[in-house]
């Protein structure tokens, strides 16, 4: 099934995350006796923790752990440990300043700017600009362009993929963001690209609504060069949450805003900007602690699980490291960065991708955290 355009991406994101929702193949978790005590979410106790932040685990180290945890329980991934020091940050969702953004967008500031004020929660950290309404027509192109293999990794005539990365990084330090940005996908598109995507997608039953919306009507002028960028956020350089893969919410609270920055630049200036989840600077830090390797790893899966009778096949199959936008009790702007593990799991030999069943864990104390 073909994914939602990425035009519509924030907006399902956020009704994902406000309605509590987690997704696996097979809905719920399908391995878990529902009548045990210990299926809701767990956490270490004072003394565990004690013991899990003690671990010392040299970095920049990688390991492959392969081996059964307990019945159905079991473990075949690599662990890289971190090259920085890490810590938890103190921070909150960005409010931006309007005259700072536009000075910044620079030309065709004539376009649809919208930035969060502060005055509503529920959009703390999000900054709209669409220069045109062909804009999010163009998004829309080059998205689909990227997930049917329509665009080639190339080069533009008016400026080289890294050089568009790097004068859209400039970008976001202008307008005082926290963390750094990394460009993960860039898409180059011209004229006769967008012709020849716009009409597969017109083609394409799955996309008859955007007919609708006057995507049949499109003419591309004749030198029109286009690059969509997409960001992660890195502190310290480890991912901040994208939420890729979904998010499994341990609780009815919303736990974070994922960080994401899509960016159309073109040989007539920026096109498009669409930021959710950014956050102030982090300049205050809070303590710097060990964080937990792969014995803290592997206890926190069998704290997890506990005792509870496992009837399906529970295989780690990817770890990774990421910081977590933690949003306080009752606020939604404050949060903590707080590093965390996540444990990505195939159920019954199911692909990642197909289960979606993933866990993260605090780095440091091995709490479950979504």
């Amino acid at each position: 099934m073909k994914k939602t355009v990425t035009a519509l991406v924030g907006i399902l994101v956020l009704m994902t995350l406000l309605d509590g929702c987690a997704h696996t193949s097979q809905g719920e978790i399908p391995s878990i006796d529902s009548d045990s005590p210990k299926a809701e979410t767990q956490t270490f106790e004072a003394q565990d923790e004690k013991n899990s932040t003690a671990e010392i685990v040299p970095q920049d180290t990688t390991v492959f752990i392969d081996e059964k945890l307990d019945e159905n329980l079991f473990i075949s991934a690599e662990l890289k440990m971190p090259e920085n020091n890490l810590y938890e940050y103190a921070t909150r969702l960005k409010c931006f300043d309007y005259d700072k953004v536009q000075e910044a967008i620079g030309q065709n500031t004539e376009g649809d700017l919208a930035v969060d004020d502060g005055n509503d929660g529920f959009t703390g950290g999000s900054l709209t600009y669409q220069r045109n309404d062909m804009a999010s027509h163009l998004d829309t192109y080059c998205s689909y362009a990227k997930e049917m293999g329509l665009a080639d990794d190339r080069d533009l005539s008016f400026m080289s993929k890294e050089d568009a990365a790097r004068r859209m990084q400039n970008f976001i330090g202008m307008i005082e963001v926290g963390g750094e940005p990394e460009a993960l996908d860039v898409v180059a598109m011209d004229k006769a690209d967008f012709e020849n995507v716009k009409k597969t997608i017109m083609e394409d039953e799955d996309y008859q609504f955007l007919s609708a919306k006057g995507y049949g009507n499109d003419t591309f002028d004749e030198d029109m060069e286009v690059y969509q960028i997409i960001f992660r956020m890195d502190v310290n350089g480890i991912p901040v949450y994208r939420n890729e893969p979904n998010l499994r919410q341990t609780s009815e609270r919303i736990l974070a805003y994922p960080a994401s920055v899509t960016v159309l630049l073109s040989n007539n200036g920026i096109e498009m900007i669409s930021m959710m989840g950014m956050f102030e600077p982090c300049e205050e830090h809070q303590n710097e602690t060990a964080i937990i390797g792969e014995d803290g790893i592997k206890k926190a899966i069998k704290k997890k699980f506990g005792d509870v009778i496992l009837s399906n096949e529970f295989r780690a199959k990817n770890i990774w490291m990421e910081y977590f936008p933690l949003l306080r009790e009752d606020s939604f702007t404050e949060m903590d960065l707080i590093p965390v593990w996540c444990v990505e799991f195939e159920v019954n030999g199911q692909s990642v991708e197909d289960s979606r069943y993933s866990i993260r864990f605090h780095a440091i104390t091995g709490e479950e955290i979504s």
